[in-house]
């Protein structure tokens, strides 16, 4: 006899399935072949760091090289180029460390720019919203970060990525009030099939969208640095435009479930997104 599942018990198995998956992007990222890092730039007048977030297997070398059709876009577009490699772990160790790399820069470079990538965009504006990084940096630029969490960090230890779960209180401090502080320009620049949408209220984002292989799959997250619209759209970002479209959404105007799972339209997102708190409960 052949029996037909519910569409909210076919949505809990998408849901595992899809939590199950993030697990697997960071070792696809760590496929990538180590090369030698790039030797740095000397100083310049527009300074450009790079925050690659949660890479859980591979060395800063490999973190480079994986990036390193970006920092290549982003030098010869006029920038010096400096990694800060955040582990992703910890929101407030991350913006620390974002802090020390910029520093050397205040005061001298016309110009700093953030691009981040994954958790290293939470870290970044921790050191944006806390640390005074605000007064220092002019773009920041966040490429597949989860501004609001995602239900994939909720399964790493508490002490090792729990940050990046939509219950940490890491994620709840950030997006207490304005998430944005200016006067820092903001922009997500991302796969349209990303599991959240990088929104920030309280102040004017750059959202610029665009299709990347793999949508929908979670694989999508770990090759979108270097995809050539991505990588074009960054450095419009970087140059103080928008390959999208800017928009302001008043504080506290949304929240963490309505971030997840925007390229999945009608029924079957409303469908997913209402059997997170199900599958994956607050603490």
């Amino acid at each position: 006899m052949t029996t037909s599942e519910s569409g909210a018990t076919r949505s809990r198995r998408a849901l595992v399935g899809a939590i199950a998956a993030l697990a697997s992007t960071a070792a696809i990222s760590s496929a990538v072949t180590a090369l030698p890092a790039p030797a740095l730039a000397a100083p310049a007048d527009r300074v450009v760091v790079i925050v690659p977030g949660q890479q859980l297997y591979a060395g800063d070398a490999q973190n480079e090289e994986t990036f390193r059709p970006l920092a290549d876009a982003i030098r010869a577009d006029g920038n010096t180029v400096v990694y800060a490699h955040a582990g992703g772990r910890d929101v407030a160790s991350d913006a620390r460390l974002i802090q020390r790399t910029v520093a050397p820069f205040a005061g001298t470079a016309s110009s700093i720019g953030l691009v981040t990538h994954s958790a290293g965009g939470l870290g970044a504006r921790h050191y944006l919203k806390f640390l005074g990084g605000s007064a220092v940096v002019d773009e920041y630029v966040a490429i597949g970060t989860a501004q609001y969490g995602s239900p994939g960090g909720c399964a790493q230890p508490r002490d090792a990525g729990y940050d990046t779960c939509m219950y940490a209180d890491a994620i709840t401090a950030l997006n207490r009030g304005p998430d944005a502080p200016g006067p820092t320009r903001y922009s997500v620049v991302q796969s349209d099939g990303e599991w959240t949408d990088g929104r920030l209220d309280g102040t004017a984002q750059c959202r610029a969208y665009s299709p990347v292989p793999l949508a929908n799959t979670g694989f999508d997250h770990t090759i979108e640095m270097r995809d050539p619209t991505i990588i074009a759209n960054v450095t419009t970002s970087l140059r103080g435009s928008c390959a999208g479209t800017v928009v302001t959404e008043p504080v506290d105007s949304f929240d963490w479930q309505s971030t997840l799972f925007p390229g999945i339209p009608g029924p079957a997102g409303d469908a997913i997104r209402d059997a997170v708190p199900g599958v994956v409960p607050a603490p």
